[in-house]
């Protein structure tokens, strides 16, 4: 993903090799770009039940083993988003302050509201961080998956009766990690002012009248954000929300998010 490309495009310019692990349950064209960018690439088969354009937790917990595996092996550096507490840095530092900066002075200066979907939960967190310190009314909420909901079921007050099956078409995120570290951290902190869910069918139809009506090509988890964003504002709780669009749809195309061709 994002990740990925952004380590490939250092390790390019900087001359260090890359070897980029991920599922084999990533849309193709995630792997073409990685290789197009120099990254040698390691596809670890998906887990038993799981399906294809979807990755699930268990998908997730056989990259992690053969990441480390290769690591022991190679000696090499592992940079791994999920725990490295720069990934939440860099958001905390740079995005937030990014956002706050484009804002001030404009009709969103005094935004209310924040979602964002849960992959690693640094996004999250860095922004979370940053805009509580900025105005502590900003409500900040994590979104997950309507069939993996593992977050709110074990860290919101008002969880569901069960977390759902862990399968969904968003890619990016979702994964049913329960103690996702820094959701957890973020919590812990007061940080995360509630939950909110989406269908894939929600995810899907926001991001593609994202693009042909406001002309952002975005991907299954810049879907998952709006989607969230209006069901915010729909329920009241607030009247300016900030969404990310963490992801480019071009990722997509092999996938049900855009409507094929005739």
């Amino acid at each position: 993903g994002n990740m990925g490309s952004g380590l490939a495009i250092a390790c390019a310019v900087l001359g260090h090799p890359f070897i980029a692990v991920m599922s084999r349950g990533n849309s193709v064209e995630r792997a073409r770009m990685l290789l197009a960018q120099g990254a040698t690439l390691e596809l670890v088969p998906q887990a038993a039940g799981s399906v294809p354009n979807q990755v699930s937790g268990a998908d997730l917990a056989l990259v992690e083993d053969r990441a480390q595996e290769l690591t022991a092996q190679i000696g090499a550096f592992r940079v791994d988003q999920f725990h490295r507490t720069g990934n939440v840095d860099a958001h905390y530092r740079g995005t937030a302050n990014e956002i706050i900066a484009q804002v001030k002075g404009s009709d969103f200066e005094n935004f209310d509201g924040f979602v964002d979907f849960a992959g690693s939960g640094g996004t999250f967190a860095g922004c979370a961080k940053r805009f509580k310190e900025h105005n502590p009314a900003i409500k900040c909420f994590m979104v997950e998956p309507k069939q993996a909901q593992a977050l709110r079921h074990s860290l919101g007050k008002e969880s569901p009766a069960h977390a759902g099956s862990g399968q969904h078409k968003i890619q990016g995120g979702g994964y049913s990690m329960a103690q996702l570290p820094f959701a957890v951290e973020a919590h812990r902190a007061g940080h995360v002012d509630g939950f909110l869910s989406v269908t894939d069918e929600q995810a899907i139809a926001a991001t593609r009248a994202l693009a042909k009506e406001e002309g952002i090509f975005g991907g299954f988890s810049a879907g998952a954000n709006i989607a969230a964003a209006l069901q915010l504002i729909d329920r009241g709780e607030a009247t300016t929300v900030v969404a990310i669009v963490c992801d480019s749809g071009v990722k997509y195309l092999s996938t049900d998010l855009f409507e094929p061709l005739a």
